[in-house]
């Protein structure tokens, strides 16, 4: 079996300057001022609109974005040159420059989230933001997190030590798969609903098996009974359409690397108003004691946590603006492309080995997740050895993945703007030998 290096050899990297002037010696004209730094969006016009360009390895068919997206030149230039403008005066830009950049890519999200821009917090990944609100919560012994059996395993991870260390219990609702219906997600979730539940935590889109859950009339019925909501939102930002006001949960957590295609290391945190007063990230800096009239601390507490590299945060609104200029009707176009390529990727696997496609078209986004027969063994490389021979074997990045007390063996496929019909049919056409 040919080595890895062999079957995809890896391109040398050329470096890019966009603008060379940018990096040359200061004149009176670039000397520091007090005035706000350009918005990076600005800086970036001339090019949002050129055509997205990936940079995937040549060969390769990629159909796995959920997992950790991928960027396109136009941002990785803007972050570039944040990187530049970091570098060229760091003092100024932690100190000051920082909390404007922050400010810049609140308000992109909140236009494209439909919330108010106070209320989002950036961080490093949903991760994290899952973990800071878990750690925030006041539990006691006997406390109840109700949760699914389709949630993220980092997550499990979190509840697990959370658990250990408080008392407090995690309750787990049944979701069906692949034979499933919203109705049914609500009545398991909210008849398990009970007086020790402190907490309804729910992935929006399942991470393994890629269901969209009906999250909206969860937080209903937990708010009708008094109970707060967590929604883990990781995959939804640019995969399916999102109204947070409209949803209203407590808190929702959300990844901006995978759909947004932005550089990884990218997330927010929303946090309801009657929840930001003692609401603190995992990691308080030097500046935590500082009290400001003009500024609420939890963006201050968030924005800066210590010397990091927050570019990826930064360039979130360009991100946005290029990817929603890809097609004539926008965002809207572009998801309702990614949802109808996968839906038709999908038949064609489920026809090629057989078996019928049953999840609802409504609990589908731009990623389906196939159960597939057979169970998973190890792998040497992915770590599944059925996702280990379409890679090494056929050059297919999919993942295959078992969820435990659910399926055993699943196929997660992504439908992405780099993505064609002629990816689909291949992985059709290869998968009953590789079975």
């Amino acid at each position: 079996m040919l080595s890895i290096l062999e079957l995809f050899p890896i391109a040398p990297i050329g470096l890019v300057m966009p603008n060379e002037s940018l990096i040359s010696s200061p004149t009176a004209d670039t000397l520091p001022s007090a005035s706000r730094p350009e918005a990076i969006v600005k800086f970036m016009a001339h090019r949002i609109s050129e055509p997205a360009r990936f940079p995937i390895q040549d060969g390769l068919i990629q159909l796995n974005n959920g997992s950790y997206g991928l960027t396109p030149e136009v941002v990785g230039s803007a972050q570039r040159e944040f990187h530049r403008r970091l570098e060229a005066d760091p003092v100024r830009f932690f100190k000051s420059d920082l909390e404007y950049y922050c400010d810049d890519t609140r308000q992109a999200l909140a236009r494209f989230v439909h919330v108010r821009a106070e209320d989002l917090a950036l961080v490093s990944n949903g991760t994290f933001a899952v973990a800071t609100v878990l750690n925030n919560l006041n539990l006691s012994p006997g406390d109840e997190i109700l949760i699914t059996d389709h949630e993220y395993m980092a997550t499990m991870n979190e509840l697990r030590k959370i658990c250990r260390t408080t008392g407090a219990k995690v309750v787990m609702a049944k979701v069906p798969f692949p034979a499933v219906s919203p109705e049914a997600v609500i009545e398991s979730v909210v008849s398990a609903m009970g007086e020790r539940t402190k907490l309804v935590m729910v992935s929006h889109i399942a991470s393994a098996s890629a269901l969209i859950l009906p999250v909206k009339e969860i937080v209903m019925a937990a708010k009708a009974r008094g109970i707060d909501t967590f929604l883990d939102g990781a995959h939804t930002p640019g995969q399916i359409a999102l109204d947070l006001s409209d949803i209203a949960p407590t808190w929702y957590a959300a990844s901006c690397h995978k759909w947004l295609a932005t550089p990884k290391g990218t997330g927010f945190l929303y946090t309801s108003p009657s929840k930001q007063a003692g609401f603190k990230p995992m990691v308080l800096s030097c500046r935590e004691h500082e009290q400001r009239a003009d500024r609420s601390a939890y963006l201050c507490d968030f924005d800066y946590v210590g010397t990091n590299d927050y570019t990826g945060n930064l360039v979130v609104p360009v991100a946005i603006e290029h990817m929603g200029a890809q097609l004539p009707g926008g965002w809207d176009e572009l998801r309702q492309r990614n949802h109808d390529l996968v839906m038709y990727g999908a038949q064609l696997i489920c026809d090629a080995i057989g078996i019928e496609q049953v999840v609802p078209a409504s609990m589908i986004g731009s990623m389906v997740g196939i159960p597939l027969p057979g169970q998973c063994e190890p792998g040497s490389l992915m770590g599944e050895a059925l996702w280990d021979r379409l890679y090494l074997e056929h050059g297919i990045q999919v993942p295959v993945w078992d969820l435990p007390e659910v399926h055993p063996r699943v196929m997660r496929v992504s439908a992405q703007l780099f993505n064609t019909v002629e990816d689909f049919e291949t992985l059709a056409s290869v998968l009953v030998e590789a079975l």
